[in-house]
């Protein structure tokens, strides 16, 4: 198996190979992923209004790249779409003002469905298109071949190619920050995939005391059955979006000194339906 430096090398030069440029697309194909995805967020209607309002005072900015959300196109889809529309492969890649796309299949987004929510809203029903950075979906054939020989693995070049290029989008403007229960899902999400960088990227949104209760946690984990037992009950609980909003990071540290997890534990695993 890869190092973890050896999977983020191949997973910059994945997002690297897969980008395409952009262009102004429809917005009635863009489609969220899941909010069960991790990695991803739940819609927040509250997050949407709050976008909405401040389209309605500043207008929605479209051509900025900072208000860009990242897309997966089949390649071919693409080809051919471009070959209606007479464009090269390189018109793309224009700075200024992309080509507009007469794509009629859905697209995933990576990142920005608050935005694009709120700007389906805004826009004016003749004027509803966005611009997205374009990304093939989909391994290149160099790490397919390396996937087969058992040198890396499918699940770990996707799933942290398309973490990387979710978290390009976190950081723009008027990005909600986000709560203690999305940050522990993510930092879990890079962790569960031997990512360094990601993982890393997510622990440092946390406040010091914060980082060192969650990672002195994740040591005793390491350490004491029962504590390990907790660890994976937290994580059975990761696909369940609607329970992380309420989780409170700064109350890590009672767990560790109660020295008594088993309750915890039991209480996450009925949670979890057991």
């Amino acid at each position: 198996m890869a190092t973890p430096a050896e999977l983020e090398y191949r997973t910059i030069a994945e997002r690297s190979r897969a980008y395409r440029g952009r262009a102004k697309v429809p917005i009635h194909i863009l489609l969220s992923e899941s909010d069960s995805q991790l990695g991803s967020r739940p819609l927040d209607p509250k997050n949407v209004a709050r976008l909405l309002r401040i389209f309605q005072l500043e207008g929605c900015c479209r051509l900025e790249p900072e208000h860009h959300v990242p897309a997966l196109i089949n390649g071919q889809v693409l080809a051919a779409v471009l070959n209606d529309a007479r464009l090269q492969p390189g018109n793309l890649m224009t700075c200024d003002d992309p080509p507009k796309l007469n794509i009629n299949v859905p697209l995933i987004c990576l990142h920005g469905k608050h935005r694009l929510k709120a700007a389906n809203e805004f826009l004016d029903p003749h004027d509803k298109w966005w611009i997205v950075d374009l990304y093939l979906d989909g391994l290149s054939p160099i790490y397919q071949a390396l996937a087969i020989r058992g040198l890396t693995t499918f699940v770990d070049i996707e799933a942290n190619s398309k973490a990387a290029i979710r978290e390009e989008y976190f950081e723009y403007s008027n990005s909600r920050n986000f709560c203690d229960g999305d940050i522990f899902r993510n930092l879990r999400f890079h962790q569960q995939r031997n990512n360094a960088n990601g993982s890393g990227k997510w622990l440092a949104r946390l406040s010091e005391s914060k980082r060192r209760d969650v990672t002195q946690l994740q040591k005793m984990a390491n350490k004491f059955p029962e504590m390990t037992q907790l660890s994976v009950a937290f994580d059975q609980l990761l696909p369940d979006v609607g329970l992380w909003s309420a989780l409170q990071l700064g109350t890590f540290h009672r767990l560790l000194t109660l020295k008594c997890p088993e309750v915890s534990t039991r209480k996450a695993q009925e949670m979890n339906g057991y």
